[in-house]
């Protein structure tokens, strides 16, 4: 493969450029958070699970041109979005989730996290290492399986635990002038385990990043491409080395860029288009104070599908994807 391009447009940034303009903070407005809290308030006195709740069901006739506005962000922008302002000291836990999910219905469509049928994720350390969001510490760079990913902040570390995300196209277009060789490599890609979907390793490489109907996109969950080694498909030198470089370019100062949680923010971002990762944290002692978020699972149905080498899960929830439940039907 010779003819590999440089990216260009809104989705190639750097953390360098945006963390001191911080023109991607978008501040609730007292009506906003009026409106949300209406919506939740529907879906409970209506006894709606999160399954049956549409946008209907949860109007935001004054949120819903701004969330318009992020959607457009998301697949042909920076590929991110972050909002504060929400006091989430004010509800129950019950409406927060309504509330995130209801952000989630104007944007596309929420997915099940697991095979237990999580509609909605808790980050938080719960002693587990076979899934990111349940263990503690650092988090590598990695992509989720879905198309969307939103986190809503309840609860924050005593110290650390930053959300720290980077543009992949950017990355790629260092990679392309530092390291063709190694580019070359992340294009062809990596067998990746679907253990957690209850379903073989792929039958082929995943490329890690791909030309799409949108350009060039990537795929990037370093987990299970482990995982896939351990389960027949091991990876040569040459293959390791390609990706701890394309980890190591992401977390060169001035690639990434960091978001420092407060109670209230809520983040989305592009799954095609933006590396995400952790720094390290020390948890409150008390239990009851440990660092938590809310995660959502989105897909896009009005976006274009991922290239074929990467649209690669077969058994999917709905709406072509998220993790089907055990015991469920495929969608």
């Amino acid at each position: 493969m010779t003819d590999i391009q440089e990216i260009s447009g809104p989705k190639v940034w750097l953390g360098s450029e945006l963390s001191g303009n911080r023109d991607w903070i978008i501040r609730l407005s007292e009506d906003a958070r009026a409106e949300l809290e209406a919506a939740a308030e529907n879906v409970r006195a209506k006894g709606i699970t999160l399954d049956d709740a549409t946008r209907a069901d949860l109007e935001l006739p004054k949120l819903a041109p701004v969330l318009a506005a992020t959607e457009r962000e998301l697949s042909n922008g920076r590929g991110f979005f972050f909002m504060r302002g929400l006091p989430v000291g004010d509800y129950t836990a019950d409406e927060l989730g309504a509330i995130l999910w209801g952000i989630g219905t104007h944007l596309g469509v929420g997915v099940s996290q697991s095979a237990a049928g999580e509609r909605l994720g808790d980050v938080i350390d719960k002693g587990a290492t076979d899934r990111y969001y349940t263990s503690s510490g650092s988090i590598e760079y990695h992509m989720d399986p879905v198309d969307v990913v939103g986190l809503l902040c309840l609860k924050t570390a005593s110290e650390g635990g930053a959300s720290r995300i980077a543009s992949a196209p950017a990355i790629h277009n260092v990679l392309l002038e530092e390291y063709p060789d190694k580019l070359e490599i992340l294009y062809r890609g990596f067998y990746n385990s679907r253990r957690a979907h209850g379903q073989p390793p792929t039958d082929h490489p995943v490329p890690v990043f791909a030309e799409a109907g949108t350009g060039v996109e990537c795929y990037l969950l370093p987990m299970t491409i482990r995982q896939a080694t351990e389960e027949g498909f091991p990876m040569n030198e040459a293959d390791l080395d390609a990706l701890e470089t394309l980890i190591d370019t992401a977390a060169r100062p001035g690639i990434f860029l960091d978001m420092e949680f407060e109670p209230g923010d809520i983040q989305f971002l592009n799954n095609r288009l933006i590396l995400h990762a952790r720094t390290d944290y020390e948890d409150d002692p008390d239990p009851a104070l440990k660092r938590h978020l809310l995660r959502l699972w989105l897909m896009m149905p009005g976006w274009k599908r991922r290239a074929a080498l990467q649209d690669f899960y077969k058994v999917t929830d709905r709406a072509g994807g998220g993790i089907v439940r055990v015991g469920a039907g495929s969608a």
